[in-house]
């Protein structure tokens, strides 16, 4: 199912992304984690970015104006 989402939630979203993302690679610096754990995080990591290069490839897309 296609969820159309306005302009400003796309950008909310996107920012969550961000922040998700930051974080997750602040863990990947700063924690001691087993290989298993590392793998993981990163996976969701890129997974994460992923959506995020989504979201912002659909943001920078021209948008009709409704009258």
């Amino acid at each position: 199912m296609m969820m159309n989402l306005s302009p400003k939630a796309m950008r909310s979203i996107g920012e969550s992304l961000e922040f998700r993302i930051a974080a997750y690679q602040h863990r990947l610096d700063t924690e001691v984690m087993s290989e298993d754990e590392a793998s993981d995080l990163t996976n969701d990591l890129m997974f994460l970015e992923s959506l995020l290069q989504e979201f912002q490839q659909a943001l920078a897309l021209p948008v009709a104006q409704v009258f």
